[in-house]
């Protein structure tokens, strides 16, 4: 048995630093390098949604949506840089390009959001915010 209880350490603790690396959080998509988050060049999409200097631009439809679901500029700012993306709802493909679903709870009212963003070159384009727990009638936002 003495013989056997390094290997069984190894292994145990093989287990636990996979259990660890696959269950932190805000690391969806994203390699262990280094980025320099002030060099544009080096930055990815996902950088971006994290960055917290980056300029929001709403659209209408994202303004009367978030108006009429009660939703903030400060919260949907949190949940973009959360920037936990759900894949199977964007369209990294998209014509005007990418748009990515992002998703997440508010930490004010804990709201379950997802957000529909456009990285554009100068800003973060939010095209429109859903809430997913509750259906909402908003008539006029077309």
């Amino acid at each position: 048995m003495k013989k056997w209880a390094p290997y069984i350490l190894l292994a145990v603790l093989l287990v636990v630093g996979l259990v660890v690396k696959y269950s932190r959080d805000g690391e969806i998509g994203l390699d262990a390098e280094t980025f320099d988050y002030n060099d544009k060049q080096t930055r990815t999409n996902l950088d971006v949604f994290r960055d917290k200097e980056a300029e929001y631009f709403f659209t209408k439809h994202a303004r009367c949506r978030m108006k009429c679901r009660n939703i903030t500029q400060k919260e949907v700012k949190e949940i973009v840089r959360k920037a936990k993306v759900n894949y199977s709802k964007s369209d990294l493909q998209g014509n005007r390009g990418p748009k990515y679903a992002v998703e997440g709870y508010t930490s004010r009212d804990r709201q379950h959001l997802r957000v529909i963003v456009a990285p554009k070159q100068k800003h973060l384009s939010i095209v429109t915010v859903i809430d997913l727990d509750k259906e909402w009638e908003c008539p006029s936002c077309e």
